[in-house]
């Protein structure tokens, strides 16, 4: 029987730690496409800080709520990208819209 608890606390604890480890957050990125290859993108937001950004097959583009090919994706578009990932490092997007120019101040 105390052996029994002691799995049952044992895969509790793993279970716990799992989930935590799979948790990833949500991040917005705005700014204008540097660099595009075919499973990334390079953006810069207005303060000049440049993210990499990972697209795969769900990814989602579009351009006035109309799906588009990642070709679209061209060096100085503006975008607006969901993604997720555990930092601004390591980000997957989910959405990716093209947007007018983002205006300059």
């Amino acid at each position: 029987m105390q052996n029994m608890m002691m799995r049952v606390v044992a895969v509790s604890a793993l279970a716990l730690g799992a989930g935590h480890a799979f948790a990833h957050e949500d991040f917005r990125v705005i700014g204008t496409v540097m660099s595009h290859q075919d499973s990334s993108i390079e953006v810069q937001s207005r303060d000049g800080t440049m993210t990499s950004i990972r697209l795969d097959r769900q990814t989602l583009i579009t351009r006035d709520t109309k799906t588009v090919a990642a070709a679209q994706l061209e060096i100085g578009v503006s975008i607006v990208v969901d993604a997720y990932g555990d930092s601004t490092d390591d980000l997957l997007a989910l959405d990716i819209r093209i947007v007018p120019p983002i205006a300059t101040q």
